[in-house]
């Protein structure tokens, strides 16, 4: 994924920030962020390995999303704000920089 498109993906969730566009694709990325965060509070170390069905529960209510939950991990990652190491039960993912969107 190019850098050109990162900078426009990113502008695109700047601009549903400043529209307060409620429940668009901005949202749900920033609730995975903030899930992520305080995954890593509780896990007192700088990473946390969640489950997604547990991530999915908890943002959509349902265990049934794990693929969303997944593509914003994806987003974040090729976005530069989150790391994810190893896979299963080794999974580690770390957050980089704070969200600026």
């Amino acid at each position: 994924m190019g850098k050109k498109y990162i900078e426009e993906n990113i502008e695109k969730l700047r601009k549903q920030r400043d529209d307060r566009i409620k429940d668009g694709y901005r949202a749900y990325v920033v609730k995975v962020y903030v899930y992520l965060r305080k995954g890593i509070e509780l896990s007192k170390t700088d990473y946390c390995n969640p489950k997604y069905s547990d991530m999915s529960k908890a943002i959509y209510g349902d265990r049934n999303q794990e693929s969303k939950i997944r593509a914003f991990i994806k987003d974040l990652k090729k976005s530069g704000y989150i790391t994810v190491y190893g896979v299963g039960t080794e999974k580690e993912i770390k957050i980089v920089k704070e969200l600026d969107f």
